[in-house]
């Protein structure tokens, strides 16, 4: 079984002013829920968040997202996904697997401007001030429901991580591309 994108043929956009939309569908992200999920995480040696709706470091290039204190997603951007069935047991006493990998597009956009482009989509204000790195919103864009996670650096720049359902991706990928271009008009 091979993974498939939504956004297949999308890839990568440059946009005006230093602007970089990505397709990360494909990259490696599980999670793990339930009422042992932190301490699990813990013991597994991962680094995690204080307060639900965050996102810190965890290791060399990944990152570890708390969308709750029991829901975890891990996040490497620098992998690729595994093709094989997720795991349908606990993985440990009160701790269930996720299945972020087969349910949620990851969608990346980088660039000074790119909370100004979210602006035109998200009623959630994302300027730095506001929405700092490592913060989490749950939220709606271009009237659908999406996280955005405002992480640490990747490839020298800021970033925002936006995780949609599969089959809304390509509609939230074209209101961010069409945002790109307007921004600037």
């Amino acid at each position: 079984m091979s993974l498939r994108s939504p956004l297949e043929g999308c890839g990568v956009i440059e946009g005006p002013g230093g602007l970089r939309l990505n397709d990360l569908t494909l990259a490696r992200r599980e999670g793990v829920r339930g009422v042992g999920a932190r301490e699990w995480l813990s013991s597994q040696g991962h680094t995690l968040t204080d307060a639900p709706n965050q996102i810190v470091a965890n290791g060399e290039s990944g990152w570890v997202m708390s969308l709750s204190h029991r829901e975890f997603w891990l996040l490497q951007p620098d992998s690729a996904a595994s093709s094989g069935r997720p795991a349908s047991e606990a993985v440990a006493a009160g701790v269930w697997p996720l299945y972020c990998q087969h349910s949620h597009a990851w969608l990346q956009l980088a660039g000074e401007s790119r909370a100004e482009v979210m602006a035109k989509l998200c009623g959630v204000n994302l300027s730095e001030d506001v929405f700092p790195l490592g913060s989490v919103a749950q939220t709606q864009a271009a009237r659908v429901s999406v996280i955005v996670a405002a992480h640490q650096e990747r490839g020298g720049q800021s970033v925002f991580s936006m995780f949609v359902d599969q089959s809304l991706a390509r509609h939230l990928w074209e209101a961010i591309e069409d945002a790109m271009v307007e921004w600037l008009e």
